[in-house]
């Protein structure tokens, strides 16, 4: 079976509209050239009640790599950490090195006269509360702490890696800690494009339908550009050979237009 990852963005704001997600599609770029590509995105409200059942989904589904994206932070609403808990069924423990953090920018605001305190309030000190057991990795950017766990199954090494969803933050640990840690290795998709001008969609419907048949590892999609008359027709494989095979005979096929 193939690998693959898919990504659990948490977070109201993403439901009623009040911010895009822009992190599921970054992280789906950037997984797309790796062996892990994503095969399922779902947006969940940040209730632990919503969290769990996509968890244990994922748990017995077919995913290398889970990602949970948002939830990590200092409020109540911030319950990305409790649901995978649960899930898990381990306690939430204190991160030794994630507190210290906290309690030197704690210190550092403080010293500007941006904070009353010194000391970390308790929205700042639930940040340093992460799943037994996780994996604690580096937030270049912030105070939420990432984590990476292993996901329980009979398959290899799957993991559950949870991502702040500050936007600068998840690109950064993404970058520089989670794909050279997690996503390294292995063969990634391949993928090929032609684009074509003055030819309706629906012309495709046929080439497309006799090139699946004549090339079951490789799957198109059709994907017209508003505003500029153009068709791009994008294929993708596992297989680059079979891949190169299937553009050329496209070529051969274009529909008149």
């Amino acid at each position: 079976m193939a690998s693959s990852s898919w990504i659990i963005a948490v977070g109201a704001e993403l439901l009623s509209g009040h911010t895009a997600d822009s992190n599921s599609h970054f992280l789906a770029g950037r997984l797309r050239a790796t062996p892990y590509p994503v095969s399922r995105i779902v947006v969940l409200p940040d209730r632990v009640s919503a969290i769990v059942p996509e968890l244990s989904q994922a748990a017995a589904g077919n995913p290398d790599r889970v990602f949970c994206c948002g939830g990590l932070g200092p409020t109540p609403d911030d319950r990305t950490y409790e649901a995978m808990a649960e899930f898990l069924g381990v306690p939430l423990v204190e991160d030794p090195a994630t507190l210290e953090r906290i309690r030197n920018r704690a210190a550092d605001l403080h010293s500007q006269g941006r904070l009353a305190s010194p000391e970390p309030n308790p929205g700042n000190r639930k940040m340093a509360l992460v799943p037994e057991g996780s994996l604690v990795l580096r937030n270049p950017l912030g105070s939420a702490p990432p984590t990476a766990t292993r996901l329980p199954g009979k398959r290899g090494a799957r993991w559950l890696i949870a991502l702040p969803g500050v936007p600068a933050e998840l690109r950064a640990i993404v970058d520089q800690e989670v794909l050279p840690r997690f996503c390294a290795g292995g063969p990634a998709l391949a993928f090929g494009e032609l684009r074509y001008s003055g030819v309706a969609e629906s012309q495709f419907y046929g080439v497309l339908t006799e090139l699946g048949e004549e090339f079951p590892q490789v799957s198109f999609g059709s994907y017209p550009q508003p505003g500029r008359g153009e068709l791009v027709i994008r294929a993708s494989s596992a297989d680059g050979a079979q891949l190169s095979l299937a553009l050329t005979r496209l070529r051969e096929l274009r529909p008149p237009a």
